[in-house]
Order: C-alpha cells, then sequence, then structure tokens
C-alpha cells in the first residue's frame, strides 16, 4: 500500500467510528424520546443505559478530536499532507497501471482512463478550504467539550458545561459527520476510479425501517436501524408486534 491509501484508511476507521459512536447515541436517544414503552425498559435498568448512552458521546467527541486536532499523529491534515506532496499516484498513467495490476487487459486499462480526471493541486486547494470550514465549526463549538469534559476533565462548573453544550446542534453534527464520510468517499474515488471528487456532505437517513435492498448504507444509518431494533426487542412481543403494525 502507498503512504497514501494506508492513511485515507486510518482516517476511514476514525471517520466511520465517529458516526457509529454518534449515531448509536442518537438511537437510544430518540428510541427513548419517541416510545414511553422502550423509555420504561431503558429505566428498567437505568444506570446501565445511563452508563452506555453517555460513552457513546464521550467517544463521538473523543473520536472527532483525533480528526481536527492539529496534534494527532493521524489527523485529516496529515492525510491532506500526503494527498499533497505527491499528486502523481493520482495521474491517468498511474490510474491505468492500477486498473492492469487488477486483471484486464492493458488495451482495456488504457480504454478506461479516457476522460477521467486526474487530482490536481487546485482540487486539493478546494478541499482543504471545505476542511478548514468544518474545523473552524469544530474549533468553536465542539473542541472545548472534547478537551474540557470529556477527555481531560478540564472543568467541572456546571453553568460552564451547559454554556459549551447550549451551542452544539444535532443536525450540525449530522453534516459535520457526513462531510467527512464524503471526504473519504471522494478520495477513494479519485485514486481508484478518476473520479472529480465534489464533497457535498453526505445525507443520512434514519428511519428504522429496513432499507431498500439496492441501498447500501453508511456505519452510521446502519448502527442507528440496530440501535433501534435492539431497544425495540426489549419490549414484550404483544407491543413489539403494535409497534409494527
Amino acid at each position: 500500500m502507498t503512504e497514501f491509501e494506508t492513511e485515507l484508511e486510518i482516517f476511514r476507521k476514525e471517520e466511520e467510528s465517529a458516526q457509529q459512536f454518534f449515531f448509536s447515541y442518537l438511537s437510544v436517544r430518540s428510541s427513548a424520546a419517541g416510545d414511553p414503552d422502550i423509555l420504561r425498559k431503558l429505566n428498567e435498568n437505568a444506570l446501565f443505559w445511563i452508563t452506555a448512552h453517555h460513552s457513546m458521546l464521550v467517544a463521538t467527541f473523543v473520536t472527532l478530536g483525533r480528526i481536527f486536532d492539529q496534534d494527532s499523529k493521524h489527523n485529516i491534515d496529515r492525510l491532506m499532507g500526503v494527498v499533497a506532496r505527491d499528486l502523481s499516484i493520482f495521474s491517468l498513467k498511474a490510474l491505468q497501471t492500477r486498473k492492469e495490476a487488477s486483471q484486464i487487459t492493458a488495451a482495456e486499462a488504457a480504454q478506461y482512463v479516457v476522460g477521467k480526471h486526474a487530482l490536481s493541486a487546485d482540487d486539493v486547494k478546494r478541499l482543504r478550504k471545505q476542511i478548514d470550514v468544518r474545523r473552524r465549526i469544530y474549533e468553536d463549538r465542539y473542541r472545548d467539550i472534547r478537551h474540557k469534559v470529556f477527555a481531560h476533565k478540564a472543568t467541572a462548573d456546571i453553568a460552564e458545561v451547559s454554556s459549551m453544550f447550549a451551542k452544539t446542534n444535532i443536525e450540525e453534527l449530522k453534516s459535520l459527520f457526513g462531510f467527512l464520510h464524503s471526504v473519504h468517499e471522494g478520495l477513494w474515488e479519485a485514486f481508484h476510479n478518476g473520479r472529480r471528487p465534489d464533497v457535498k456532505p453526505f445525507q443520512f437517513t434514519l428511519p428504522s425501517e429496513p432499507p431498500p435492498r439496492y441501498k447500501s448504507l453508511a456505519p452510521g444509518e446502519r448502527t442507528f436501524r440496530e440501535g433501534y431494533a435492539v431497544l425495540r426487542s426489549m419490549l414484550p412481543k404483544a407491543t413489539e408486534d403494535a409497534i409494527t403494525e
């Protein structure tokens, strides 16, 4: 694997883990808020569920910090630095070589790269600008929670903690995780398929019903659905049947 592939895989694991922690948290929160029977079951073992629910939130912020903080060993800046240092791996010639190694003929590989896009310095600059916008969001509203409340316990002042959380927004966090997911997908497609990265935030859909078979779910979507299924499975059979109907 190239250094880029290694860093991209590390980034994928981080952004997907953050998704999973966050949407697990949301599945418990929304299920309990929307269904009194589920809330009643959670309250039967309240300490466990309070602990598990809090742990999901802690893990979300800790992982988000590893992605954005400049002093992390592997972060989104390091990934983009690796991309910028050697754009030759995104050239059409390099793409053709990779396709030839994937058990297609040289002629087929040459035909494949026709009309494809080679990632450019302008593409990297555009991506970095979009990342900087999200970093400012993280730094303005989420970094202090990560550092002062969850990672290092720098404050125990209830008023200060409440003030920090008052600036947060669930939809904004969804968009932030959607953007990070799209960064991975965009760079992966640029490297493997010669596609110009169009990093619009991925739109998560969170209904509890099974998805259409053709739809591939992001980890956050899958975790949310599984969390809902687990919570619903705790209900007595008659109650579960009534919900399903």
